[in-house]
């Protein structure tokens, strides 16, 4: 079993990556960070009735959270790519 999946990876490893691929992961990255924040502050709204803040608060951190991510899996790509070459 762990033959045939590393023959698998290393079928693919040598593919380069699409550009679709790249905007699906960068999309999911940004929209991962943007939803945790937005439903924490939710959730901490809910639980201290705070009103808004909260929601606006995580909102505008997940934000931040989703652009570093964003910015950490394009320098992890790019990393990957300056090694191949």
């Amino acid at each position: 079993m762990d033959a045939q999946r590393r023959a698998r990876e290393d079928k693919y490893k040598d593919e380069p990556r699409s550009a679709w691929s790249l905007g699906v992961r960068y999309g999911s990255e940004f929209f991962a960070g943007v939803f945790v924040g937005s439903a924490l502050g939710f959730i901490l709204d809910l639980i201290a009735g705070t009103g808004p803040w909260g929601l606006m608060v995580g909102t505008l951190l997940g934000f931040a959270s989703g652009t570093l991510n964003v910015v950490r899996a394009a320098k992890e790509i790019n990393a990957e790519t300056d090694s191949e070459s």
